[in-house]
């Protein structure tokens, strides 16, 4: 079976579009007041759509750990926008795989439901950016942009 492979200008979209959407839905969580907003909503509409699972009051233990993620996703978030990489894509897609299997893990013992929308995407994401790329071997990192070709570095 052939998988066709993404033009590299297609998947550098792809890559510069993922780190949209993260800053898009991470951004509230890196300041206190907005985290503690977002997830009172998320309760919310998880007890509306009467989701299994549990999202526990916040404490000052969990808020720190949100805005250290929503801190770093945010940083991360503008790297790809403002420099897409095949690099940035692969290590993302790595990241995504990750935080997938966490979301997961944290519903299987009791977390609310309600991450498993941010989940697809996840899994969405993660897969597009392992997809093959043509033009490139299938190396992790390969280690220059300039194996994209000039259209890639232009995107």
């Amino acid at each position: 079976m052939h998988i066709p492979a993404l033009a590299s200008d297609r998947y550098l979209r792809i890559v510069r579009a993922g780190g949209w959407y993260d800053l898009l839905v991470t951004w509230p969580f890196a300041l206190p007041w907005t985290f503690a907003w977002l997830y009172a909503q998320l309760n919310l509409l998880a007890q509306a759509l009467g989701l299994p699972g549990t999202l526990h009051p916040l404490d000052t233990t969990h808020m720190m750990l949100a805005n250290l993620l929503g801190s770093v996703v945010v940083v991360w978030s503008v790297a790809r926008i403002v420099a897409p990489s095949l690099l940035l894509g692969r290590l993302d897609g790595v990241a995504r795989l990750l935080f997938a299997a966490w979301l997961i893990y944290a519903v299987a013992h009791g977390g609310s439901a309600i991450v498993l929308g941010f989940t697809a995407f996840e899994l969405v994401f993660g897969v597009l950016q392992w997809w093959r790329v043509s033009g490139v071997d299938m190396a992790i990192c390969p280690p220059r942009l300039e194996r994209l070709g000039p259209q890639a570095r232009s995107a």
